[in-house]
Parts: C-alpha cells; structure tokens; sequence
C-alpha cells in the first residue's frame, strides 16, 4: 500500500513546494549573473544559427553534449590537484616555518642576552674609565711616576694624548 501524501488543500504537496522554491532561487541568481535581456538575445542568436545551418549547429550541439562531461572532469580534476598542490605547499611551508621558529627563538634569547652583557660590559667600562680619568693625577703636563706593588707606574700627558708604561721596579734599578 503506498504511503499517504499530503496535501495543503490546494493539491501542492511540501516536496513540490520545496522544488518550487529552490527553482525560483535559481532563477533568481541567474538573472543577477546574466540579465533576462542578454540572455534573450542569445537564444535568439542561437535559434538564427539552428535555422540558418541545421547541420552544423547539430554536430557542435553532439560534440558539445558528448564532449562536455569529459571536458568538465578534466577541468575539475585538473584544478583540483592544483588546489591540493598548493594547499600541500602551504601545509609543507608552515611546518618547516614551525620548525625554524623552534630554533631561531631560543637562539634569539641566547643572543639577544649576549648583547645585553656586552653592551652593560661597554657601558661599565666607560663609567669606570671616565671616573679614572676626573680622578687621577694627570693635572699637569709633565711625566708621573707611581710605585705601587712593586711595580713603577709611568704615566705621561700631554698635547698627543695619555701614555703609559708598566716597569718592574727591580728591572728599572
């Protein structure tokens, strides 16, 4: 026994309501793709053809219908693989990106700190050879001598800059 079929009251059934309106959806997008009126104007184009060269109009309609499955496979198969290529590519990419990134942070915390301590090295340095240069006896222009350790400090300023020496005092006498 076949199953019953609903009705509305008007004889249309939900199935055929639904045909009805995924049809008009179409139809819609179609006209805002190509305008009613282009597409008038080529069927009327067509049907000039089909009038005008019955047999040649037939062999590009066979060949079109017969050769256009194969066409469109084609097609999808061919922009599918380079969809898959590319997403392949981009997948490899990342991943090797992932890996570089997996060696280049560490070894930019490693340098990064490095020269942090060089440059506070600089910088210490500086401070210190400043604070020598206000604080030590260099006031005149004439040679100085230290004896320190046992060890003979010579020091000499003037117009060419600081200069010194180191002398051990048992080698100086």
């Amino acid at each position: 026994m076949p199953a019953a079929v609903e009705h509305d009251g008007n004889g249309s059934t939900p199935g055929f309501k639904r045909a009805s309106a995924a049809y008009s959806y179409a139809q819609r997008s179609l006209d805002r793709a190509i305008p009613p009126s282009s597409r008038q104007n080529a069927y009327d184009h067509i049907s000039a053809f089909a009038a005008a060269r019955p047999v040649l109009f037939s062999l590009l309609v066979a060949q079109a219908l017969l050769s256009g499955f194969p066409v469109l496979l084609f097609a999808s198969f061919s922009v599918s693989c380079l969809v898959f290529a590319l997403g392949a590519a981009i997948l490899f990419a990342l991943f090797w990106t992932g890996v570089a990134l997996l060696v280049l942070v560490p070894t930019l915390l490693v340098t990064a700190s490095i020269g942090v301590l060089v440059w506070a090295w600089c910088v210490g340095g500086f401070v210190v050879a400043r604070w020598l240069y206000h604080h030590a006896p260099f006031g005149a222009d004439a040679d100085v001598q230290v004896k320190a350790g046992g060890k003979q400090v010579n020091f000499v300023k003037d117009e060419n800059g600081l200069d010194g020496s180191v002398v051990d005092k048992q080698t100086a006498e």
